[in-house]
């Protein structure tokens, strides 16, 4: 219920954030003249997740790809993973902890590019959907299958994650977004809980 709560909160501030954000740049693009961005073009971004407690997690994702068309981008990323978990009485408080690496190959399509073109609200915003191919090394975590007795060597995953989400432009060059993703190649080895939620940015260069 915590972990709800914590996803509305950043969900609200993020809004929040990128609201004031457009209206100051609306302000500065009445002095300016008007420039569009000409596909394609190079951008470069990520995403970061926190979390602590009885589970701490810290996942940086960065990325760097090409928007190919209006609508249509395409990019690589690069993984780091830290994650350590609490034991309890049934696995005598035994502590797991690992890092996990690895890499993504993922394509963004705006299926709704500006929200202005369908009704009248501020600010350049519209729906994304998303594809991406990631393969990360891990250790097998014998905590979360219940197994402590269990001490395997790494191993790769290899996931196939689909989903969406919401994005808004912050000015003419930065874009921030939110998307939830699910595995559709999902095996018993894998640890993670689907779906995943994603905060990011990404910026042209």
């Amino acid at each position: 219920m915590k972990m709800i709560k914590s996803i509305f909160l950043i969900i609200i501030l993020f809004i929040s954030l990128n609201n004031q954000l457009n209206a100051q740049k609306k302000k500065d693009a009445e002095t300016e003249p008007k420039e569009e961005l000409k596909e394609p073009y190079f951008f470069w971004g990520g995403s970061l997740w926190l979390g602590f407690g009885t589970y701490t997690y810290v996942d940086v994702n960065l990325m760097f790809g090409t928007q190919l068309t209006e609508r249509l981008s395409l990019g690589i990323s690069g993984k780091y993973q830290y994650y350590n978990q609490k034991g309890s009485v049934a696995d005598n408080f035994n502590t797991f902890e690992t890092s996990v690496y690895g890499g993504s190959i993922f394509s963004q399509f705006q299926v709704i590019k500006d929200f202005r073109n369908l009704f009248k609200v501020k600010g350049h915003s519209g729906i994304i959907a998303h594809a991406e191919y990631e393969f990360l090394n891990t250790k097998y975590n014998y905590i979360f299958f219940n197994d402590p007795d269990s001490y395997r060597s790494r191993y790769w995953l290899h996931n196939i994650l689909i989903g969406g989400g919401y994005f808004q432009q912050m000015g003419k060059k930065t874009k921030s977004y939110i998307i939830l993703l699910w595995n559709i190649n999902n095996t018993a080895d894998n640890p993670y809980i689907y779906p995943q939620f994603r905060i990011g940015f990404s910026v042209a260069i």
